[in-house]
């Protein structure tokens, strides 16, 4: 009797273990399934990063998703066209979702064909015949609109009457900043003359420099750098050239803020928002994805705006000008005012 009683004890302590384990073991399992996310994320930067602007933007999109969970990666091209397809490849043997980060990957449509299971996402440029790429979806952004604005403040901002552009390289989604950029400085002073110059490529600081310079050279007191990390050049050579800049991408008074004082403000083009905010919506409801399509992105969803740094900087663009803006992006989106557009 003793023995079944003891016997008993000890089968009732290992059923009250197991179900004790297995429900630590279910707690677990259950957070683990709140924190980790199943979507595989892969992101392929045509040039490099450290541009404070554009890739760093996508960077910054790619951590935010590590950080909530997602297995989020991102290689770099290093703008070395050799790497632009096999990194492409490399990405999508090991992903749900590949996120093309450059105008200069339009190979991602043929990519894609070998991987007809995985989404790829072209940010910043659109596919020729994109019904042809199902599993394609094509994001560009409206900086025409927001090059407009900085434009505008450039146009009642210069004591030269002459502005200046550098762009990366003279492509359609850089001529597509500098087109909106003079519409905007010329609507705000019809005496602007736009100069412009570009740098060749994305990350020659040098070049950048020396772009800034001959601009300056022709009268140019406000310049406006969509270079990427080129740019940057162009923005550390203002001191000495006395002139302003205008950043892109980023709040470059915020990312360079030994320069601060020499940018008036930023055209804002929020890259890594957009990436987030693709991965979530397609997690949520893969309806979302519009594959053999394209979407673009301005004002109004919060990706495309003008930053004056932050609070404890000092102000540089006045709240007459500021107020100004105000009511052009009121025009923008009612199409009172229509911004040309490159793309």
């Amino acid at each position: 009797m003793k023995k079944f009683i003891s016997l008993t004890l000890v089968a009732v302590m290992v059923l009250s273990m197991s179900l004790f384990m297995a429900s630590c073991g279910g707690d677990d399992k259950e957070a683990g399934g709140d924190a980790e996310k199943t979507l595989r994320v892969r992101c392929v930067v045509s040039t490099q990063l450290g541009d404070q602007s554009f890739n760093d933007s996508a960077k910054k999109g790619i951590d935010q998703l590590k950080e909530e969970g997602y297995d989020a990666t991102l290689l770099e091209c290093n703008n070395d066209p050799k790497k632009w397809e096999q990194n492409l490849i490399t990405a999508a043997e090991d992903a749900d979702m590949v996120i093309a980060v450059g105008s200069e990957l339009d190979m991602v449509g043929e990519v894609s064909k070998d991987f007809p299971k995985v989404k790829f996402i072209w940010c910043d440029n659109k596919l020729d015949n994109p019904e042809k790429y199902p599993n394609v979806m094509s994001v560009t952004y409206k900086q025409n609109e927001g090059s407009y604005l900085v434009g505008w403040i450039a146009g009642k901002m210069t004591k030269s009457n002459v502005v200046g552009f550098i762009g990366g390289m003279d492509i359609p989604v850089i001529n597509d900043f500098r087109v909106g950029y003079a519409q905007g400085a010329k609507d705000a002073n019809d005496k602007v003359k736009v100069v412009k110059n570009y740098t060749g490529n994305w990350g020659d600081t040098n070049a950048g420099a020396e772009s800034a310079q001959v601009l300056a050279q022709q009268g140019a007191d406000i310049i406006f750098c969509a270079a990427g990390g080129s740019g940057t050049g162009a923005i550390g050579k203002a001191e000495e050239l006395g002139i302003k800049c205008i950043g892109v991408d980023a709040d470059q008074r915020q990312s360079l803020k030994e320069y601060a004082d020499f940018i008036l403000c930023s055209m804002v083009k929020e890259v890594g928002k957009s990436i987030v905010d693709t991965v979530k919506a397609y997690e949520k409801d893969e309806k979302s994805f519009k594959g053999g399509d394209s979407i673009a992105l301005g004002m109004d969803g919060g990706y495309i705006g003008v930053a004056y740094g932050a609070d404890d900087q000092k102000v540089l663009v006045s709240d007459d000008i500021k107020a100004e803006l105000d009511g052009l992006i009121e025009k923008i989106a009612n199409g009172d005012i229509k911004v040309e557009t490159k793309m």
